[in-house]
């Protein structure tokens, strides 16, 4: 799984009401495997409140071992109604439709903040941020535009996209 660092939030409160933080994870797999002749077995849709279940309970379970959260706070968030996760398994991807390929690589891979919606004021030394529907903008020193972009950076050797199979489905493959 990969590491969520929760030590890095945005501290400026302005920031923090245009740049809204959304951890998430983009996981690209395929709805089957090959067998025999290169043969490829379409796998039955499956449930994605299971899978939404068990990345929860994992994820509590790795902040909880890292002392993040209390197990009392596990226990109230696991008592709310919508969990604050979510499965999204939609749209499949049929083979061979490369532009819809190449649309979704540039959706995971997009920058976390919009640098059209960014206007730099070299004269006063300011940072323009447009939200994202337009309707509001911030004026950020450009040093506290810096800080707040920082939390965006990761750590010496951290990486943001990770490559890789899934334990259960690298067993399958093999």
């Amino acid at each position: 799984m990969p590491s969520l660092d929760l030590s890095r939030p945005v501290k400026n409160t302005k920031a923090k009401k245009i740049i809204k933080r959304n951890f998430h994870l983009h996981i690209l797999c395929t709805d089957g495997c090959f067998y025999g002749n290169a043969m490829f077995r379409v796998a039955p849709r499956f449930e994605t409140k299971d899978i939404e279940e068990t990345f929860r309970h994992n994820v509590f379970k790795m902040l909880l071992s890292k002392g993040i959260i209390t197990q009392d706070l596990v226990n109230m968030l696991l008592s709310w109604r919508h969990s604050g996760f979510n499965v999204f398994c939609e749209p499949r991807i049929q083979p061979g439709d490369g532009q819809a390929m190449e649309n979704l690589a540039r959706y995971i891979i997009r920058a976390s903040f919009s640098q059209e919606r960014m206007t730099y004021i070299p004269e006063e030394s300011k940072v323009v941020y447009q939200s994202k529907d337009g309707q509001q903008q911030e004026v950020f020193d450009a040093l506290e535009w810096l800080a707040a972009m920082c939390s965006h950076v990761p750590n010496k050797g951290e990486q943001m996209v990770r490559y890789g199979v899934y334990p259960p489905l690298a067993e399958l493959l093999q």
